[in-house]
């Protein structure tokens, strides 16, 4: 009888075991080419990079597109495992196991509309000296140096946490739920730039039509690395174990060429 009862705990736990691995949630951002929609399924170069990984190490992991504050509320929670282009925050620290190895690394410049791009312009001091307003994501850290420059209504220069209230940004900022929209807004002229990094907002621009109405600043206005961050407050079995398994194998990945051949495919 002692035998049976614990036969049928090990099964019951090996269920319980598999019905979270059954669930193992990546959410972000629309960040096309490296996360995004496309057909009703989620794809990019992350995507590509993480599906290889997780699916080397025992797991079927599942995709999901979500406007940054509702993404992040999900980590908060713990309802997800592991989070997309999730930049190094001090304020994201008590969610998130940050990982040494970026999944990719960004330049940000300003987005302009083609017919309105100035000669001479230099970036942040000219943005903020000639008034212009700029789209931005509600929630996105961006950079210290951009919100020195343009600092919250309250007087902080310092990110305030990706779930802050639209009413406190610099009323230079003109917010909108994802970078497509902002670029929209950009080609009808709402706003007069767009912060974006370079590549993301080429794709994104290219996806929607207006690769000609939208072109941008050349020279950086910063850089800055992206990992993929694992969920503290997952109940998900071995998560820290997991990280540490997946940053081992995508530091492996760019050293034998697999990386590249993923950027590969989406840039070229």
């Amino acid at each position: 009888m002692n035998k049976l009862i614990s036969f049928f705990l090990l099964a019951l736990s090996t269920v319980s075991f598999n019905l979270n691995a059954e669930t193992f949630t990546v959410v972000g951002e629309e960040f096309a080419p490296f996360e995004f929609k496309q057909d009703s399924k989620v794809v990019g170069i992350d995507v590509d990079i993480a599906r290889h990984i997780l699916t080397k190490l025992g797991i079927q992991p599942e995709f999901k597109i979500r406007p940054w504050k509702g993404a992040w509320s999900q980590v908060e929670n713990g309802e997800v495992e592991a989070v997309f282009t999730t930049s190094r925050k001090t304020k994201r620290e008590p969610f998130v196991i940050y990982p040494k190895e970026d999944m990719w690394v960004s330049d940000f410049v300003f987005f302009v509309k083609t017919d309105q791009k100035k000669n001479s312009f230099n970036g942040f001091t000219s943005a903020k000296s000639e008034n212009l307003k700029i789209g931005i994501i509600p929630g996105n850290s961006y950079k210290d140096i951009f919100w020195q420059t343009f600092p919250y209504t309250n007087g902080s220069t310092e990110f305030q946490g990706d779930l802050d209230s639209n009413s406190t940004y610099n009323k230079q900022l003109s917010t909108a739920k994802d970078l497509a929209a902002n670029l929209k807004k950009l080609a009808k002229g709402r706003v007069d730039l767009v912060i974006a990094d370079r590549t993301v907002g080429q794709y994104t621009a290219k996806l929607n039509g207006l690769s000609e109405e939208i072109s941008f600043y050349e020279k950086p206005l910063y850089g800055k690395g992206y990992p993929m961050p694992f969920v503290k407050n997952s109940k998900y079995p071995n998560l820290a174990n997991i990280a540490e398994k997946f940053e081992a194998e995508l530091t492996k990945m760019k050293a034998n060429g697999e990386y590249q051949k993923i950027m590969d495919k989406w840039l070229k």
